[in-house]
């Protein structure tokens, strides 16, 4: 997965950068329609947690979404669900997480183990296809 995501980031030509930022694991800034990525490797406890970290951060550059600290809560909120949705839809498309639980991996913990995103992430992720796009995982056909 890791793989698959700093090939996003050298196709979009956003910088990486390792900073310590303090009050957040990471964040995305952008300047004149360039994107950089600040992680404050301190934050992470485990891999999966940069992972999921870091495909929200590419989330952002890919969809434009960013702000200023001091936009209003509504603005905030509108551009970290776009960041989590495109996230979602390139780490854990519907397609791969059918494919996987048709093979036996049907528990949120296994899933996250298996692609390497902290359970919590899978959870969303399956609610975001089950109630935004209406996804039924439990017809494997489609």
């Amino acid at each position: 997965m890791l793989s698959k995501m700093y090939r996003d980031i050298r196709q979009r030509g956003i910088r990486l950068f390792p900073y310590p930022i303090g009050f957040t694991d990471a964040a995305t800034l952008e300047m004149g329609g360039e994107y950089a990525i600040f992680l404050d490797f301190s934050q992470f406890s485990d891999l999966s947690q940069y992972r999921e970290a870091l495909g929200h951060e590419i989330g952002h550059c890919a969809t434009g979404c960013t702000h200023a600290v001091s936009s209003p809560w509504d603005l905030v909120e509108k551009h970290e669900y776009k960041a989590n949705r495109w996230a979602f839809e390139h780490y854990l498309p519907a397609d791969e997480l059918k494919t996987a639980m048709a093979s036996g991996l049907t528990e949120p913990w296994q899933l996250a183990e298996w692609y390497g995103f902290p359970e919590s992430f899978v959870r969303r992720a399956l609610e975001y296809w089950t109630t935004r796009r209406g996804v039924d995982f439990r017809r494997m056909e489609e």
